[in-house]
């Protein structure tokens, strides 16, 4: 009975000691994972400053970034506007200047047309040989020539038909001076013309003699700088007449349309496509009545 009892202390205290190892086991990985947490935790205190130090600069650098941007949108917005409003303000130059040129045009055609009036007795004579009538004989001959032409052709009869005659330009080895004659009434200047655009040309002694109204030099030079656009005009079948200024004009739909350079003459060609082609008569008429509603004018315009 001792014994037992002996071996149930034996047991207890064995128990107790291991209890009591368990427990100290215990308290020391509690102690170290104590000792972990408040490690772990002052690692990222650590780390957290750290990044938070390195972090306020890239925040500035970002606004800093961010207020350029937004500087650099300011900018380009009012670069915009800016170049919308050259833009406005090249497209109205470019305008002005369109009319101011079509005012010279209009003021060079006073001028020409005055210089047209004081040779509205004239006529250029091309292909009179120069041995064939001397300068003292000129208006003599030539009189007698276009008297009996107009005589035999419209039943005219005329005295003293040419006042003066004379020839003009430097004397060439091949090809004889143009003649101008001055006639005594404008009528028979008309009657000449006509008889020459009937016959080509007419016969003098066997030369064939070419015959045009005496226009200004400026009215010629305007003549020849639209050469290419009578070309397309032709191509495209459509009349023309010119002024006596020079002038290129050209009648459709009700409109008068003129050119006198180079540049008006592409533009008359453009005006007069945009009309023909029946897929831009209605916005030609379109881009028409919004110009008449804002007090525009188109300068290719005459009426």
């Amino acid at each position: 009975m001792a014994e037992a009892k002996q071996e149930i202390n034996r047991r207890l205290k064995r128990r107790d000691v291991e209890e009591v190892s368990m427990a100290s086991d215990s308290a020391s990985k509690n102690i170290d994972i104590l000792m972990f947490e408040t490690l772990i935790t002052d690692a990222l205190e650590r780390l957290s400053d750290k990044v938070a130090t390195m972090i306020d600069p890239i925040n500035l650098q970002l606004q800093e970034i961010n207020h350029k941007l937004e500087a650099i949108a300011e900018e380009t917005r009012k670069a915009k506007e800016m170049a919308q409003h050259n833009t406005e303000a090249i497209a109205g130059m470019e305008r002005a200047v369109l009319l101011q040129q079509e005012e010279i045009s209009r003021h060079q055609d006073k001028i020409i047309q005055l210089e047209t009036c004081l040779r509205e007795k004239r006529l250029k004579l091309r292909g009179v040989a120069e041995d064939l009538c001397p300068s003292d004989n000129l208006s003599h001959t030539l009189s007698e020539w276009l008297t009996t032409l107009l005589q035999l052709e419209t039943g005219t009869k005329a005295i003293n038909l040419i006042e003066n005659a004379y020839r003009v330009g430097k004397q060439r080895q091949k090809e004889p001076r143009d003649v101008i004659v001055e006639l005594n009434n404008t009528s028979m200047r008309e009657k000449i013309l006509s008889l020459a655009k009937k016959r080509r040309t007419l016969n003098l002694h066997n030369s064939k003699i070419l015959v045009f109204p005496d226009l200004p030099a400026e009215a010629m030079q305007r003549r020849r700088s639209l050469k290419e656009t009578t070309a397309t005009l032709h191509s495209m079948d459509q009349r023309y007449k010119w002024a006596l200024s020079g002038r290129l004009i050209v009648n459709l739909q009700g409109t008068t349309y003129s050119a006198f350079d180079e540049n008006s003459g592409l533009k008359l060609i453009q005006a007069i496509k945009a009309i023909k082609e029946p897929g831009n008569r209605k916005k030609r008429q379109r881009r028409h009545t919004s110009s008449s509603e804002a007090g525009g004018s188109d300068p290719l315009m005459l009426n």
